[in-house]
């Protein structure tokens, strides 16, 4: 099963196998921590406009997408409910429409270990994570961003005064041979259903070689500003660390809600950069204006015109603190400078003062 949550499919696509007996099913997750541990639990068929294959019974990896907790209420809008809609001639697939999202699921015989399948699911996955990626099509290079197993795309067709820029959104699931689309995708007049992996190249291409998508390793500064990132509260030091302490005690005593997370980035808002923020179930972004020295540094100012939403309510509540102190000229490391697993920012007035950050590659509930 390729399990798309979210009636956009905005996180992308993730692998399950599953196998049935009469009365339970048990599932192997590709975003466990160990894929060769499955998990059992019972499931029903029940007759409700048709039928209706229902995980009623708490699974934790059937349920991820599904189980809110006091951060996201919603959870992550996954499906555990499908209506049964058909299946193939010879039965090898079953056709579902999850009921929550009405996104469109096909269950697929399977064949061979589960942990194998999904362990190469994986490796196609890590050799195509990458701080930043680029697209040709037709070999013109366009733009490229990436969120979760989603990527938004720009392209040119044609060429001189006849060129025209189109768009394409696709959201996908890494296989052991590539990604598979969650629907078909038209790229300059070709409709596509998924991408190969070239081991050679490190890079995905469909069947007809048009359309590439490569690995692109930018100035880590670049990385930082390009992308999304999550502060990690317990790895700060000094007087940032003070800072945060003290923003949450403010926000805590005056308005009585907990920050549940803090996103340096574009992420809740588009096209906005700041410092974004879910407190107490609301969000928001104080703005800030980025400038990038060399390869390595970067200066941040706050920008009150680009605050989002409850931006300025929560400066005032005990953000600006926080602002303060990231009002500064850091400079920027990485665990693996090719793949970080997290950036560091370092005070360059004060080297305790130092932020984690953590690169939101699965969904964050």
């Amino acid at each position: 099963l390729q399990y798309y949550a979210e009636e956009n499919q905005s996180y992308g696509g993730y692998a399950y196998v599953l196998k049935f007996t009469t009365a339970d099913v048990t599932a192997w997750f590709q975003l466990a921590e160990d894929v060769a541990t499955p998990v059992t639990s019972l499931y029903k068929m029940t007759p409700d406009d048709g039928p209706v294959l229902s995980f009623d019974m708490y699974n934790e990896y059937i349920h991820f997408f599904a189980t809110p907790d006091v951060s996201n209420y919603e959870a992550l809008h996954g499906d555990y409910e499908f209506r049964i809609v058909g299946k193939s001639e010879d039965g090898s697939e079953i056709y579902l429409k999850g009921r929550r999202t009405g996104n469109n699921y096909t269950l697929v015989k399977f064949s061979g270990d589960p942990a194998e399948y999904l362990n190469a699911c994986l490796a196609v996955q890590e050799s195509m994570t990458a701080p930043a990626y680029k697209i040709t099509v037709d070999g013109v290079e366009g733009a490229m961003s990436k969120s979760n197993n989603y990527i938004d795309i720009t392209y040119q067709v044609g060429e001189g005064e006849g060129a025209t820029v189109e768009t394409a959104s696709v959201s996908f699931c890494y296989t052991p041979e590539g990604v598979d689309f969650y629907a078909p995708v038209e790229i300059a007049g070709q409709t596509y259903t998924g991408m190969l992996y070239n081991a050679q190249n490190s890079t995905l291409e469909t069947e007809d070689g048009k359309v590439v998508i490569s690995l692109v390793f930018p100035p880590l500064n670049e990385v930082l500003v390009g992308n999304p990132w999550f502060i990690n509260c317990d790895m700060m030091t000094g007087a940032i660390k003070s800072a945060f302490a003290s923003a949450e005690s403010y926000i805590k005593s005056g308005y009585q809600m907990d920050v549940q997370y803090v996103i340096l980035g574009s992420y809740l808002y588009s096209g906005t950069y700041g410092l974004e923020h879910i407190i107490g179930g609301y969000g928001g972004s104080c703005g800030l204006t980025y400038e990038l020295i060399g390869e390595d540094k970067v200066k941040f100012t706050y920008n009150a015109a680009g605050n989002q939403v409850n931006g300025t309510t929560f400066y005032n509540a005990g953000l600006v603190l926080v602002i303060q102190q990231l009002a500064k000229t850091f400079t920027v490391t990485a665990d693996n400078p090719r793949n970080p697993g997290y950036l560091m920012l370092t005070d360059d007035a004060d080297a305790n003062n130092t932020l984690t950050l953590l690169p939101p590659e699965v969904p964050y509930k």
